[in-house]
């Protein structure tokens, strides 16, 4: 399958900058036991090419789990807060837009209003939902950026699902979708959820399970305790 949604001189731009030498090439933004994600620029703009990996038992699975992520994203083209996708070329790379942004993560990330931020991010997930896909790795911040505008733009489709129909197993998983995004607005703070936001918190029995082992790990490892000393310490030495 190839690129169809770039222009045959893009598409030969492209082809060419992936057999060869330069820079751009051999330096890949991230990499991973999956693969490498790469930045292309050329007359047409920016774009995102992503890689699988070639070594290993990686490269039996990552071409696959990249075709699948491709297909993820086609299913989703067109949603704003989400980069368009141009398809795989060559039946190996993924083709991406590139959108200029800041990780959720990252401190002075240019969120001037979390409200609205969030209620943004939740209509990209809503919209997600509405094309039978479930993204399945939103409590990764890193899959989240916060662009020039202070709008939220979703990421990393390697995880989604996307669903024949709108069963037992999509309904299970746009849950856990919706979970995330709670946690994430919250910081994990549960008990600080407002009434309006609270009918999006449904843990499920795993999601239970997790946060009960989480807690007994923290109580038998003292990482309260530690992580109290630790900022009182901090702000002994400011």
């Amino acid at each position: 399958m190839t690129v169809s949604l770039l222009s045959p001189e893009e598409q030969s731009d492209i082809e060419r900058w992936l057999d060869s030498d330069d820079p751009s090439r051999t330096a890949p933004l991230s990499a991973g036991y999956q693969g490498a994600v790469y930045l292309y620029e050329g007359p047409n703009g920016r774009r995102i090419v992503k890689e699988p990996a070639d070594k290993g038992l990686a490269s039996l699975i990552a071409p696959r789990m990249l075709r699948r992520e491709a297909k993820a994203y086609a299913a989703v083209n067109g949603i704003a807060g989400i980069p368009q996708s141009f398809g795989m070329l060559r039946n190996r790379y993924l083709v991406l837009e590139f959108i200029e942004g800041v990780g959720l993560r990252e401190p002075g990330n240019g969120i001037q209003d979390r409200d609205r931020f969030f209620a943004a991010l939740l209509d990209i997930i809503k919209a997600v939902h509405s094309r039978n896909v479930s993204h399945n790795d939103l409590k990764r911040k890193d899959n989240i950026l916060v662009d020039p505008d202070g709008k939220p733009v979703l990421l990393d489709f390697g995880m989604a699902v996307v669903h024949r129909r709108q069963g037992f197993w999509f309904r299970l998983l746009q849950r856990m979708d919706y979970n995330a995004w709670i946690k994430i607005k919250y910081h994990y703070a549960i008990d600080t959820i407002t009434p309006e936001d609270l009918p999006y918190y449904r843990p499920t029995l795993l999601e239970r399970g997790f946060r009960s082992l989480r807690k007994f790990w923290r109580t038998i490892t003292f990482r309260q305790w530690r992580n109290a000393r630790k900022e009182r310490k901090e702000q002994k030495n400011a």
